[in-house]
């Protein structure tokens, strides 16, 4: 699979880094550059701002939008290719030496979207121990409701009600891919289907969230996952996209208007029915 690494021309001195780690691990990649938020003629996708700060709970900045820009035309670049998987990177992360062996894994795996770069919320509960006596087990699906020992166990994995682990791929050097719904946000490195991409774009039509956000939302019934431990990290250096946060509180409109508008993402939740099941929800 072609591997993408999104980075911002005003920024040579990220690319630089991340060249040289990918240059260590012996990985080619194709640099694709980044619409930059401070450009005034940058061309933006349509953003839906009232529902953004209804299901956000603040207010888009410009250079989020831009960041969005930037992996939508990544996937449609991809979509032009034959290829079946594209990885997708940003340019301020650290890289663990298994990436190339995740690549080699993925068409064997069934997923159209993996998570590299996080596994929260799930990292709350999941655990090492409870991984390994569920292989031990040889249980790599999460059990029926009539399987209540299973399941007690399998959802130790699990966070709160609806954040949910449907089966755990083992993978060489250790590693596990969960497949899941919803999967973790934060778009810093994941491998994506031609399949998802379509779907992807699909759903950032009505874009009205960031876009590390658009798998939770995408129709059809794609397989999404996450891996157990994450071996691409975003870095802790500065940020390319200020304003973010600290915004203070949501106008009192806003607040009134979010348990009627809040998007329930009933259209994905309908797919993971269909996918899994009744009896694995």
């Amino acid at each position: 699979m072609d591997t993408y690494l999104i980075n911002l021309k005003r920024r040579p001195d990220r690319l630089s880094e991340v060249s040289r780690k990918m240059a260590e691990l012996g990985l080619p990649f194709k640099i694709f550059r980044a619409v930059d938020g401070h450009d005034d003629d940058a061309k933006l996708p349509d953003l839906n701002r009232h529902l953004f700060v209804i299901n956000q709970k603040k207010q888009p900045v410009r250079g989020e939008i831009a960041c969005a820009a930037s992996h939508i035309a990544v996937w449609r670049q991809f979509l032009e290719t034959d290829e079946e998987y594209a990885l997708i990177l940003e340019d301020d992360i650290d890289i663990a030496p298994d990436l190339e062996m995740l690549q080699k894994q993925m068409p064997g795996l069934g997923l159209d979207f993996l998570n590299l770069s996080s596994n929260a919320p799930y990292t709350y509960t999941l655990d090492e121990e409870t991984l390994s006596q569920l292989a031990n087990d040889a249980v790599r699906t999460r059990p029926t409701v009539f399987e209540r020992s299973r399941r007690r166990l399998w959802r130790r994995l699990e966070w709160r009600r609806r954040w949910r682990i449907f089966h755990l791929h083992p993978l060489p050097n250790g590693h596990v891919a969960c497949e899941c719904d919803p999967a973790p946000l934060l778009g810093s490195g994941y491998i994506v289907s031609r399949r998802a991409a379509e779907a992807f774009l699909q759903t950032t039509e009505h874009l009205f969230f960031p876009v590390d956000l658009v798998w939770r939302h995408a129709p059809g019934m794609l397989r999404q996952g996450f891996l157990a431990r994450p071996i691409v990290t975003q870095t802790d250096k500065d940020s390319d996209i200020p304003g973010r946060f600290d915004q203070g509180k949501m106008a009192l409109k806003y607040r009134l208007l979010r348990p009627f508008l809040k998007s329930r993402r009933l259209r994905r939740r309908f797919d993971v029915l269909r996918l899994y099941g009744v009896l694995r929800h």
